[in-house]
């Protein structure tokens, strides 16, 4: 990985407003290289140290690269249709997604519009040929239900259809239980018949959160199936949620030998 110096000068409350403080700090721009020959190579601008927790979106956590990394290995599994990346970030997993299938839309979404920003400039400066990029506010929950419609005009459908997206990518999206039924509501919104949430982590949860998952999948009828961890060696967690189908020609498989399935 190529780094370049570059300088620039209640919880849900504080998170919204940490784009205040985006000009305090110091970023670098890094080139992420992925595949044989490193076919997919993202330029990515990021905050340079481990920030806090209003500004943890400016930061590159080991999950993104972890994904990055599985999409390219297993890239079949990757749509030319409709990619959203929730809490996307900086941008990095959608990137890569970018220039895997260049005839894709990938839709970037965050709360943060400091994070928005960086993410326009991050896929605005791509040296390779990439899919469409977007980027929208979205808030996880039923009071990001306005923001979902905004979202669904931008992606490729039947007018005025919903639940086009076929699939879904986050990482490190879950930093607490609470969060669980927001975020799987917003999946449950977006997700196509057959579209798959590919979500990766890199620590585990307590079982708390493992149960409030497993409430979640069987409210919206998600099949759930680990298809790669490594946590006990200190690297991550690959989840697969899959939406089943009866439509021919849409079916999603992420098999792993010895994955197991919830």
């Amino acid at each position: 990985m190529e780094t370049m110096e570059m300088e620039d000068g209640t919880e849900g409350m504080l998170m919204d407003v940490g784009f205040l403080f985006d000009t305090f700090l110091e970023k670098v721009t890094c080139r992420y290289d992925y595949g044989i020959n490193a076919d997919v190579s993202v330029l990515l601008t990021y905050t340079k140290e481990e920030p806090g927790a209003l500004q943890s979106g400016h930061y590159v956590w080991p999950a993104a690269p972890a994904l990055c990394e599985y999409l390219t290995t297993n890239r079949d599994i990757v749509p030319g249709g409709n990619v959203v990346e929730l809490g996307a970030g900086c941008g990095l997993t959608g990137l890569a997604v970018a220039q895997l299938r260049p005839d894709a839309t990938v839709i970037f979404t965050d709360h943060d519009p400091g994070v928005l920003k960086v993410i326009e400039h991050n896929a605005g400066q791509q040296e390779r040929v990439q899919a469409k990029c977007l980027t929208q506010s979205l808030r996880w929950g039923p009071d990001g239900a306005k923001e979902i419609e905004t979202l669904e005009k931008l992606q490729v459908g039947p007018e005025g259809s919903n639940q086009n997206t076929e699939l879904i990518v986050g990482s490190d999206v879950i930093y607490a239980r609470e969060v669980v039924p927001l975020l799987f509501w917003t999946v449950n919104r977006l997700l196509a018949s057959g579209g798959v949430f590919l979500m990766c982590s890199s620590f585990g949860y307590d079982d708390e959160t493992e149960q409030e998952i497993e409430v979640q999948c069987t409210k919206y009828g998600l099949k759930r199936k680990i298809v790669k961890c490594t946590l006990n060696e200190g690297g991550t967690r690959i989840q697969s949620f899959t939406r089943s189908t009866n439509t021919v020609g849409r079916k999603w498989v992420l098999e792993v030998p010895g994955a197991d399935t919830f």
